[in-house]
């Protein structure tokens, strides 16, 4: 008994959404102030302000 096609096309169309959602996820926050050798670097175009609290990288 071959399953409908209908069938295969809503199971190959939830198999796309997950992987584009699981590289969404992956790739991350673009824009961030991120915290290097002790001082706030700019990655990307954060719209937040320079955070004023001390960056301590260990």
């Amino acid at each position: 008994m071959k399953p409908p096609k209908f069938f295969i096309i809503i199971i190959i169309f939830l198999i796309t959404v997950f992987l584009l959602a699981g590289l969404m996820w992956l790739r991350g926050d673009e824009d961030a102030w991120l915290c290097v050798g002790g001082q706030w670097v700019r990655h990307g175009n954060p719209s937040v302000s320079q955070p004023t609290t001390p960056c301590d990288n260990k």
